[in-house]
């Protein structure tokens, strides 16, 4: 009885929910719940170029994130604590795109664990047609990946109908705040 105890609590650690194997705390080193501030320093620090600033976002041009070049950087506040971060990433070709997503997929698969990979086409199209980008452009296709730590903050990647690949890192609590705020002032406005 003692070895069935003891072979089951030493196999918790490799049966838990949690699909990441580092928490998701933040992007760039920059912890969720950060202030604007702190965002814009660490941000200009690695290099970026702040070239919007309202109360909710920010937006920054030449942020690198390992070796890729993001096209661009958004980052999301509420009550001035950062909870979202979106990086839109373009391969240099369009025909690269699925490639470069792929890459993009394996290295935070390298970090976090394996994600949560899912490819979804309607219409006539098929994966392995050749007119994987076109389905893409015409919203005939989905490449979208999400990982998930232990206490629900998610990146996901995904392609959208512009051939930009959006990592998208949230904390789940303040997302929801986020969200709340937004129902709440949409009801407001009626």
């Amino acid at each position: 009885m003692k070895k069935i105890l003891l072979i089951t609590l030493l196999l918790i650690p490799f049966l838990g929910f949690s699909q990441t194997t580092k928490p998701i705390e933040g992007f760039l080193g920059i912890k969720f719940g950060s202030s604007k501030a702190q965002v814009i320093a660490a941000v200009k620090a690695k290099g970026g170029s702040l070239y919007k600033d309202t109360v909710d976002e920010l937006a920054f041009s030449g942020v690198r994130l390992g070796h890729l070049n993001s096209s661009i950087l958004f980052v999301d506040f509420i009550d001035n604590k950062v909870y979202q971060a979106v990086f839109s990433f373009q391969a240099d070709v369009d025909d690269k795109t699925i490639d470069y997503y792929n890459d993009l997929v394996s290295q935070v698969n390298d970090i976090y664990g394996k994600g949560n990979s899912q490819k979804v086409f309607r219409s006539t199209f098929t994966d392995g047609d050749g007119y994987e980008i076109t389905a893409i452009q015409q919203g005939d296709a989905d490449y979208t990946t999400i990982w998930e730590d232990s206490i629900q903050n998610t990146i996901e990647a995904k392609i959208n109908d512009h051939l930009y690949i959006d990592l998208i890192y949230q904390d789940t609590n303040l997302t929801k705040q986020a969200i709340q705020r937004f129902k709440d002032k949409e009801k407001g406005d009626f």
